[in-house]
């Protein structure tokens, strides 16, 4: 199928192209070390591919590639913008794309750390509570999670760029016995491959399309209403991770992918959204014991 780009579009094109398939991809990264051996624009270039995928899998319009997001790790050459910097230009974005005609719009972020995260899905619950639009704001791993449960320049990500981009791979770039200084999750040295990276990607898209197409063909209003009830619960989680972790040692806040966490990221995969709902009530609940 061919592939769309929004800005490679006339009027008319678009205008045709909103009667047939009314789907916007749009691809979210930042500027963020990721270690010695990986580039820093790593979470923009895995989330443009696959936005390219799946836009071409699904007929949507693919947007520009935004690599202005919320936090980073505290290493050089790592933009680190708020959320009072960010959240708004979601907003503003998620509304004026529904105003020019797309009804389902999938927010992909590459950079998923928990500002961001948090920043992404409030700003889409924010829109979808006062316009009919649907947003899939997801994580590179909200639909994988029996595969991944995200890193930071660990295995997960050095393994799906090297599937993508083996050029930017740098796995040697420092000695064995040296550390990997910013790796968040196992080292990936030995263990990060492009088979692993291929087999995640292909996984991914497969589902982040799939779900897309769903909820372009098939949202009826009490389906959307569960949706958006399950999105609210998992924003709350998120909200009360980001306090406790402004007021309690990091150590002392447990992290985000608990297993409840995770069971409500694959109930939205599978569209059962009340099951999304109360797995992550329930996780919100022993945060706030």
């Amino acid at each position: 199928m061919t592939l769309l780009r929004l800005e490679e579009l006339f009027p008319g094109d678009l205008t045709a192209q909103l009667q047939v398939c009314p789907l916007l991809v749009l691809p979210l990264g930042t500027i963020e070390w990721h270690s010695h051996h990986l580039p820093l624009g790593l979470d923009g270039l895995v989330a443009q591919r696959i936005g390219e995928a799946v836009a071409a899998e699904t007929g949507a319009v693919l947007a520009p590639v935004s690599y202005w997001a919320v936090g980073g790790v505290p290493y050089p050459y790592t933009l680190n913008l708020t959320p009072d910097a960010i959240e708004p230009l979601m907003v503003a974005l998620f509304e004026q794309f529904s105003a020019m005609g797309f009804r389902v719009i999938v927010a992909f972020t590459g950079h998923f750390g928990l500002d961001q995260t948090l920043t992404l899905k409030r700003a889409a619950l924010t829109v979808m509570q006062r316009s009919p639009v649907i947003i899939l704001p997801l994580t590179e791993y909200d639909l994988v999670t029996d595969l991944y449960q995200g890193d930071h320049a660990g295995i997960g990500e050095t393994s799906l760029l090297w599937a993508m981009r083996p050029d930017l791979v740098r796995i040697e770039a420092v000695p064995p016995d040296k550390p990997l200084d910013g790796v968040i999750g196992a080292d990936p040295r030995g263990m990060a491959s492009a088979a692993r990276g291929a087999m995640l990607l292909d996984a991914i898209i497969e589902r982040t399309a799939a779900v897309a197409r769903r909820m372009l063909e098939n949202v009826s209003a009490q389906t959307r209403t569960e949706y958006l009830a399950a999105l609210r619960a998992g924003v709350r989680v998120l909200e009360k991770t980001a306090q406790q972790r402004e007021v309690l040692p990091k150590q002392a806040v447990p992290p985000i992918a608990t297993p409840a966490y995770l069971a409500g990221c694959q109930a939205i995969y599978r569209g059962d959204y009340r099951t999304a709902r109360d797995h992550w009530e329930r996780k919100f609940a022993a945060l706030a014991e």
